[in-house]
């Protein structure tokens, strides 16, 4: 009587179940065993275990079945199917009806369409479609991997959002962060705090943005850092096209070089990685650091060009600097790390203390922080201002400059010297004459940044003319020009015209 009444009740369950999606439906067992002294609250089902529930088939080679509870818990091979979507694979199953959840323990697999999760344990809900792992996980999605201690995936929009010690590893990139969003079939990555994204030859930092690793293009933003082994690209926001091997940094944009001691910020820079270069606009600004303190440089467009044997930057248009003792203009400059010579273009002129120099070419030599030479040709020409009326004047057909810690020491004139010099009564400082000599070199040597001897290599022809007889015509050198009111005065000034 007591067999045939357990078969009778295993019939009923199925019945009443099979009335109702809402129950989990026991589909196959290939024995049933119901014992009222040993387990009253479930059945076991043993071989080929087979049941539904809300569209989901279940595997598993043994079965407990609370009924009453609308609870399974299975074990061996464990597999559930949920559609052609979702197969989730364990060695152990506790399955609540009701809530429609779902924990599966013991080399979990979670699969579907476009990646395969690896982990110990998952609680799935068959009808939210969510899954949650509270413990570390991999992720294989076509040619990288992903690693996580937790994480939780939406299989209804195909999303992860992971949020402890999450690595990517891909085949020529690597992503470390604690706070990522991955949708595994757009293949798109979202960062939230930071993270990092380190390459064979560039890392790339960011507090928020996004990464498409299918099509490698990305948006870095707050505090969005790249970092190769020549230079560093700062920038409010950040856009990368790694197969183009093109970017753009917008905002607060910054490249620095911490070898050559230079920094150019700017509004606005494109990264051509290929070639190598990086060129900075919207009102960009070039600091360069020296021994005692810095240069500031300002034109419409600076290109840093760091490919090896050929490093340097260029300034295009209204170029103007500021240092406290030197100060320039041209209309564009070109600055070689390669053999430290800063080279300035059209209409180049210098001011150093109360000199005016210029030349049709103005180039100088910086080694380790420090002003060493200026090469002067042709037709360069220094002037003094003596007062409103006046100016002394030095000019030759080549000039070199020395310096010593930034301040002129000494220049060679090398032929077709001319000099004038306001002549003055050493008492009374009266003007009395002007003083207008011709000699092939001339030597120079200053103190303090000022003239204190002149010598004249070959016997000079000089006349001094006395003051109140000097034609006005005679005042000045061929190609005088001052320029004292385009001198920039300060920082500021290199961003007037």
């Amino acid at each position: 009587m007591k067999f045939p009444l357990h078969i009778l009740l295993v019939i009923l369950s199925i019945s009443l179940n099979a009335q109702t999606s809402k129950k989990i439906e026991i589909l196959n067992a290939d024995n049933t065993i119901a014992n009222t002294n040993k387990h009253p609250d479930y059945w076991r089902l043993i071989g080929n275990v087979s049941f539904k529930h809300n569209n989901a088939l279940m595997h598993c080679d043994s079965a407990y079945h609370y009924a009453n509870e609308d609870k399974m818990k299975a074990f061996g091979k464990v597999i559930i199917n949920q559609g052609d979507s979702i197969t989730l694979i364990g060695k152990k199953l506790i399955y609540f009806g009701k809530k429609n959840n779902a924990e599966i323990n013991g080399n979990v697999i979670l699969i579907d369409k476009h990646m395969t999760l690896k982990t110990e344990k998952i609680l799935y809900n068959l009808k939210t479609n969510i899954a949650l792992y509270p413990n570390a996980g991999t992720i294989i999605d076509n040619e990288k991997t992903i690693n996580s201690k937790k994480g939780s995936y939406y299989s209804n929009t195909h999303k992860f959002i992971f949020t402890d010690s999450v690595t990517v590893i891909a085949k020529d990139y690597n992503i470390f962060t604690d706070n990522m969003h991955y949708n595994s079939k757009s293949e798109l990555s979202y960062f939230f705090g930071p993270s990092n994204i380190i390459s064979k030859n560039k890392t790339i930092y960011c507090e928020n943005g996004w990464y498409n690793t299918k099509t490698d293009i990305a948006q870095f933003k707050k505090n969005a850092i790249i970092t190769t082994d020549n230079y560093i690209l700062k920038g409010d926001s950040l856009f990368y096209n790694k197969n183009k091997g093109y970017g753009i940094a917008i905002n607060n944009v910054e490249v620095i070089d911490t070898v050559e001691n230079t920094t150019i910020f700017g509004g606005f820079a494109e990264y051509f990685e290929r070639e190598e270069f990086v060129e900075i606009t919207q009102n960009p600004m070039l600091q360069i650091l020296f021994t005692d303190d810095t240069l500031f440089m300002h034109a419409n467009k600076f290109v840093s060009q760091q490919k090896i044997g050929n490093k340097k930057i260029l300034a295009y248009n209204k170029v103007k600097f500021f240092k406290p003792d030197f100060q320039g203009k041209c209309d564009s400059l070109s600055y070689h790390f390669t053999d430290s010579i800063i080279q300035m273009y059209r209409r180049p002129i210098l001011w150093s203390n109360e000199y005016q120099i210029t030349a049709d070419s103005l180039n100088f030599l910086v080694s380790h922080g420090k002003i060493e030479k200026l090469f002067l040709k042709p037709n360069p020409i220094i002037i003094v201002q003596e007062d409103s009326l006046d100016y002394n004047q030095i000019k030759g057909k080549n000039m070199i400059a020395y310096f010593s810690e930034n301040k002129i020491k000494k220049m060679n004139i090398k032929g077709n010297g001319q000099s004038i010099f306001i002549v003055k009564d050493e008492e009374t400082e009266e003007k009395i004459g002007v003083n207008y000599t011709e000699c092939t070199d001339l030597i120079l040597y200053f103190k303090d940044n000022k003239l204190k001897t002149l010598n004249y290599e070959i016997k000079p022809n000089s006349i001094t003319t006395p003051y109140e007889e000097v034609k006005e015509k005679d005042r000045y050198l061929k190609g005088f020009e001052w320029r004292g009111n385009e001198q920039p005065k300060r920082k500021e000034d290199i961003f007037t015209e």
